[in-house]
């Protein structure tokens, strides 16, 4: 992984934060296996200014917001029941629920965009453009 705009430590800090949302064992493969790091990276990277700076912010937050709840430490120092749960409360929070949200949303964007990752579950992104392709020929559309 060759990151450009998230340090290694955003990078470790989003990777916690894409397992415990996604939570893709055993059935699917881990996050250090997909592209969803490279993927954020590559998305702060044609970001706004403001947006990276938004996002980074974000992440050190949710790195840290296990403390707000009790959890006892920070994110990626507690096991995985315990970020889930951390997660869960914050998510119950009006404060901090559209934050966690976000987050959560660009997680599963991030992970479930891997190519392998949608091949696993069925989707095939190459031949659905293959049959379009051939569809719109067929029906003489542009």
């Amino acid at each position: 992984m060759s990151l450009e705009t998230l340090s290694p430590r955003e990078a470790s800090i989003f990777a916690c934060v894409c397992d415990t949302v996604v939570a893709p064992r055993p059935l699917l493969p881990p996050v250090h296996e997909t592209d969803a790091v490279d993927f954020l990276d590559r998305w702060l990277g044609s970001a706004p200014r403001l947006n990276r700076a938004g996002l980074r912010a974000l992440l050190y937050a949710a790195e840290l917001a296990p403390r707000a709840v009790g959890a006892g430490g920070r994110l990626r120092s507690l096991p995985e029941a315990g970020r889930a749960e951390a997660l869960a409360r914050l998510e119950r929070s009006p404060r901090a629920r559209d934050l966690v949200k976000l987050l959560s949303g660009i997680a599963f964007l991030a992970y479930y965009g891997d190519d392998a990752v949608m091949n696993r579950i069925g989707y095939d992104a190459d031949a659905n453009v293959e049959r379009a392709r051939r569809l719109r020929a067929a029906e003489a559309r542009p």
